[in-house]
């Protein structure tokens, strides 16, 4: 499998793209004026203690007060009251009329580590499976953790030196140190820490040996990036290229036309069925169809076909789109349970490439599959997007029949109150010729009036203006 990352810096706004065999699988944009609070510190006020809900709300001063369940305070600190200042971390970004979510348990993350300054625990990543890996990771750790703190050693540490784990250590242990001095010096100010963003995000996260090239057209987030590789894994180095020419970034890679489709909620899959993704406040739906695709020699291979691909798709849309919370997918009906978990395995595999965390339930005969995706930012489609104004989100307008019938009663009705003999009817233009002349005189006949259609551009397909 071949993985880029692009970064396209502009003025407006910061973009990077990590793609896959040439299909676009992440996409992470943050805007002038609308950068991410996830991972910024803050000295809180406490606003409100719910004894009930086990939860606190704080100002932060942000928009919207933070929810910090108390579950998340250091033992000595569970007495909270109105009115108390605490040092709090955000860990899940403020989403539609939710405020954001924090922590009290402060963490910084790392390429190889994550320090946490208020919790003495030493904790290694599953995922380093090897006993003699965990036995060594975990002597050097031990030797550097500081009084009273801790560390998680990262799935990327394992098989490195002991040097790379103490200079990153060291660093991390003093960007604790800028930060304890700050918050001394800040006096009613909230914010103490404000997180590295996307591109730094991106280049600790994701920018691994398995990446074949990482592209920047800035040349001064180039060189911060160069230092930032330098200094954690300088054999990556070679990677980080420089996007000199004239021509935009993400156009010269086709991502663009690829950006453009993330609103679609239809997807053609490439055997020719299609799966369609409907995203709700509470819950995702994808549905999959076999559509024009009949490539197999009977209803249930076409079937198994056609949800092998969908299942692949979804994962990369859901991952793409940034789909947090509960996902229903539908998938083709299928009677063989080999082939039922044929596809939950496609599903299973695919989820390994999603950082975000990700609960599958086993796939019922009917085809249902309940997924859970951790959420902790807007989707990209919210990013992007608005609701449409014209029929306000629903994807809905009424009918030109119905419009019609809604118009002509309203006419009947405004007969009885205008004095007037004469009537203008203003509506929009694909109303209009539904108001043919048999039907207007006969409109006419009822209400004793002379009625005068009088198409208007400017009107909405479901807005109307009767004067005399």
């Amino acid at each position: 499998m071949k993985r880029e990352i692009f970064v396209d810096v502009t003025e407006d706004e910061v973009r990077i793209a990590v793609v896959e065999d040439g299909h676009l699988v992440e996409l992470f944009i943050e805007r002038a004026g609308e950068k991410s609070v996830v991972g910024n510190i803050y000295e809180g006020r406490v606003v409100n203690v719910l004894r009930g809900i086990r939860s606190a709300f704080l100002d932060l001063g942000l928009e919207r007060n933070a929810f910090l369940p108390l579950a998340d305070l250091p033992p000595g600190e569970r007495e909270i009251r109105k009115g108390d200042r605490l040092l709090v971390q955000v860990v899940k970004e403020a989403i539609a009329d939710k405020g954001a979510k924090a922590t009290a348990r402060i963490s910084l993350p790392g390429r190889y580590l994550v320090f946490m300054p208020n919790v003495a625990h030493i904790g290694i990543s599953r995922k380093i499976v090897d006993d003699a890996e965990r036995k060594r990771l975990g002597e050097i750790i031990r030797e550097i953790s500081p009084p009273g703190g801790g560390f998680i050693v990262r799935t990327e540490a394992s098989g490195r030196h002991r040097k790379d784990l103490i200079r990153e250590c060291k660093y991390l242990l003093n960007l604790w140190h800028m930060i304890k001095k700050k918050k001394e010096a800040i006096g009613n100010e909230y914010l103490v820490h404000r997180a590295f963003g996307p591109i730094f995000y991106v280049v600790r996260e994701l920018f691994t040996e398995e990446v074949e090239s990482l592209i920047i057209n800035s040349r001064l987030e180039y060189r911060q990036v160069g230092n930032y590789v330098r200094m954690t894994d300088p054999i990556l180095l070679r990677k980080v290229h420089l996007h000199k020419k004239k021509s935009p970034l993400f156009g010269a890679y086709n991502l663009e036309s690829q950006i453009s489709k993330i609103k679609d909620q239809k997807i053609i899959l490439p055997c020719g069925g299609s799966i369609i993704i409907e995203q709700g406040e509470a819950l995702t739906a994808v549905d999959v169809n076999t559509g024009k695709f009949a490539g197999g020699q009977s209803p249930e291979e076409t079937a198994f076909l056609t949800n092998c691909q969908a299942a692949e798709e979804i994962m990369r849309q859901v991952r793409l789109r940034n789909i947090g919370g509960l996902v229903i997918i539908d998938f083709i009906e299928m009677k063989q349970k080999k082939h039922r978990d044929e596809v939950m395995n496609i599903l299973r595999q695919w989820s390994l490439r999603d950082k975000a965390k990700i609960d599958l339930l086993p796939i019922t005969r009917l085809g249902l599959v309940e997924m859970s995706r951790q959420r902790r930012r807007e989707s990209i489609v919210d990013t992007l997007c608005n609701p449409c104004p014209y029929c306000k989100g629903s994807g809905l307008v009424f009918s030109e029949e119905t419009m019609f019938i809604k118009i002509k009663k309203e006419i009947l009705r405004a007969a009885t109150q205008i004095e007037d003999k004469y009537l203008n009817v203003f509506m929009n233009p694909r109303i209009a010729p539904l108001f043919d002349e048999k039907r207007v005189e006969r409109i006419s006949r009822i209400t004793n009036k002379r009625i005068k259609i009088r198409p208007d551009y400017k009107l909405h397909l479901e807005e109307f203006e009767i004067t005399p």
